[in-house]
């Protein structure tokens, strides 16, 4: 049976009242912790029930992954790297760091990083969920980027996941371990993007063929 013309019209309704449930646990998961942020509370936040929001998400925790992995969306134009292969290592590497970046330097990334930072003994099951939400497909996805040019010739590596991890760790540098302490400033939109070619380009000649 086809979904009726009523139904159809009200899905758009339901998208805005996910992104309703989302933003308002992103702002009170940042003020209170994962356990102290509870579904009440976001439902009553995002001025929706809390059946709603188990309609949307199966449990807070469920929630906490959705969110995460909206943030990445926000900024990696492809979840899967593997898709931008056509473009390049170089245009291939240098939109994966901006994009990287800009993530990293967002202030309510930063202010999450420090949330968890401090509930570190507290949450270390949302420590781990928030890893295998965020960090590590990201990590993956870049090692099968790298694995591709490395098969296509175009970059030597034979350790993939390693030098993904040293990729994204040379993007971060100091500049974002000095922000997240408090003790500096986030760079520019500029100084991100020269980073971020400085960064590929020693990369890449790290890794020539």
């Amino acid at each position: 049976m086809n979904a009726s013309p009523s139904r159809l019209l009200g899905r758009p309704k339901d998208m805005e009242k996910r992104a309703a449930i989302l933003a308002a646990a992103s702002q009170l998961f940042l003020e209170l912790g994962f356990e102290r942020a509870t579904v009440d509370r976001i439902a009553h936040a995002a001025g929706v029930s809390k059946l709603t929001v188990y309609s949307h998400f199966a449990d807070k925790e469920g929630l906490f992954v959705a969110l995460i992995a909206s943030k990445c969306d926000e900024h990696f134009e492809a979840r899967e790297f593997v898709d931008l292969a056509p473009l390049g290592v170089y245009e291939a590497l240098c939109r994966i760091a901006a994009a990287f970046l800009n993530l990293m330097f967002h202030p309510d990334v930063i202010a999450l990083h420090r949330v968890l930072m401090t509930s570190a003994s507290a949450e270390t099951h949302m420590n781990q969920v928030f890893w295998d939400a965020g960090p590590a497909p990201t990590l993956a996805a870049l090692a099968r980027l790298l694995e591709r040019f490395d098969a296509e010739g175009a970059l030597r590596i034979a350790k993939p996941a390693r030098a993904a991890d040293q990729f994204f760790a040379m993007l971060k540098a100091g500049d974002h371990l000095r922000v997240l302490l408090d003790v500096g400033e986030r760079p520019c939109a500029e100084a991100l993007n020269e980073l971020a070619q400085d960064t590929v380009g020693m990369f890449m000649r790290a890794y020539a063929p």
